[in-house]
């Protein structure tokens, strides 16, 4: 069996500092072992760069290209989004991310956050690519956006909003991926919200090297526990392991136009 992690950081320096073997042995350990596919993804200029060049050395390695709203610095906001756009030409380049809102903190201007993120939604219109949307504490305002950008669909990654919004994103055509916070014992909104979605709006990841699953929270995340995360959603939805494994490739690759 193998698995689509539809989300990871795996260009993180940690993984160069505390995996052995670093980066590049990550991705081969995780290659080898449980996983078919993973999406890097960028959240700056810098790292998009990175998440390009890495895709390039893995076949089954893919990258998205984007601002993160913790990234929303750059002294030009059209001039950093063009450099977006010239990455996301790339063969290896399938989504625009992670973009999006962040009411977390309060250290990153929230209208701010919002200028980038209305920029990205006009690329991605502009080049009909799906994007990928960080959303945290701020469901209100993310929801409302995309409603604007009805040519638009993507996926809101690592979902921690109602049963009531997935309804929502489903009518707008929209994807849902679950990390492996489902798998905490407290997780009780995300836990509802992955029964409701359709099998076929479904999509799961690691988010690593953060939110490790249960029994390895705490630790260095990694795409191969992305198992874990599918175990529960097919507990949770009275399902079986190899099906969960099969919709969530099959969705992936649809979303991101993967063959």
């Amino acid at each position: 069996m193998k698995l689509f992690d539809s989300h990871a950081h795996c260009d993180d320096k940690r993984f160069d500092t505390e995996y052995e073997g670093g980066t590049l042995k990550l991705i081969e350990d995780c290659f080898n072992d449980n996983i078919g596919y993973i999406i890097n993804i960028g959240t700056n200029l810098e790292n998009s760069k990175v998440s390009v060049d890495l895709a390039h050395r893995f076949e089954n390695l893919y990258a998205s290209c984007g601002i993160h709203p913790s990234d929303v610095f750059y002294e030009d906001a059209d001039k950093a989004i063009s450099v977006i756009e010239d990455l996301l030409k790339d063969e290896k380049a399938v989504a625009l991310g992670e973009i999006g809102l962040d009411y977390h903190y309060e250290n990153v201007p929230r209208d701010l956050q919002m200028v980038y993120f209305r920029k990205q939604m006009d690329l991605a219109k502009k080049l009909g690519i799906p994007v990928i949307i960080h959303d945290r504490d701020a469901h209100g305002d993310c929801l409302e956006v995309i409603k604007e950008y009805p040519e638009v669909i993507g996926v809101f990654h690592s979902y921690s909003g109602s049963a009531e919004m997935v309804k929502e994103l489903v009518k707008l055509g929209w994807y849902v991926s679950f990390s492996g916070t489902i798998t905490f014992k407290n997780a009780r909104v995300p836990k509802e919200a992955c029964v409701v979605v359709p099998s076929d709006r479904l999509l799961i990841e690691t988010d690593s090297p953060y939110l490790a699953p249960t029994p390895h929270r705490g630790t260095l995340n990694r795409s191969t526990y992305v198992q874990l995360t599918a175990e529960e959603i097919a507990r949770l939805r009275g399902t079986t392991l190899e099906e969960i494994e099969r919709i969530t490739t099959e969705n992936a690759k649809r979303l991101f136009s993967i063959k």
